[in-house]
């Protein structure tokens, strides 16, 4: 049998308190790779690595949020939550007016029908893009004016198609959808 000392035993329990202690302080320290995105990430301003937006029809056709900002690089994903979308950047190889940046080839997504329907993009070219759902049910999407932007990178908004006022022969919702994308867009990239 053993027999420890009052020293030992409490050099024991400090060493193992000193050893938990530093075990829950670790915990609170950022470690490399750790990092958390801010919460308002993906928001105009805030870029983010990817975002998702949803696509309802209820009670009118819309995206939430129709603005995101991501990174160069960074990955849109659209997800339905109600009815049948699509998205399809206004490019003038695909779905004119051209309101995105120039070089860039048109892109959209297929059909999306049904709820959990999703579609991915990867923006790699930094610059303002515009988007629509051309879908046609009751009415057009367009009509109604489901429109969305995203914001890759910090480009020089007097460089960018999308930050143009809007063409004419774009529906009236459209218009006033844009206009409003610009007035929030515009000192959000000059101030960057």
């Amino acid at each position: 049998m053993t027999h420890l000392s009052r020293r030992t035993v409490l050099r024991s329990t400090a060493c193992t308190a000193g050893l938990a202690l530093a075990g829950c302080l670790a915990e609170g320290i950022d470690q490399p790779g750790d990092e958390q995105p801010p919460e308002n990430a993906g928001e105009l301003g805030t870029p983010a690595e990817a975002v998702t937006i949803t696509a309802n029809s209820r009670p009118y056709p819309e995206f939430d949020p129709q603005i995101v900002h991501v990174v160069p690089g960074g990955t849109v994903e659209w997800l339905v939550e109600t009815g049948r979308h699509d998205v399809t950047g206004y490019h003038q190889g695909s779905h004119g007016p051209h309101r995105t940046p120039d070089g860039v080839e048109p892109w959209g997504s297929d059909r999306l029908t049904g709820v959990g329907s999703e579609h991915e993009h990867t923006f790699d070219t930094e610059g303002v893009y515009d988007y629509v759902d051309t879908q046609q049910v009751c009415t057009s999407h367009e009509v109604a004016g489901n429109v969305g932007r995203i914001v890759v990178g910090w480009p020089d908004p007097a460089d960018e198609p999308a930050m143009a006022d809007p063409q004419p022969e774009l529906p009236l919702q459209v218009v006033n959808a844009i206009e409003l994308f610009n007035e929030e867009t515009r000192p959000v990239l000059e101030e960057a």
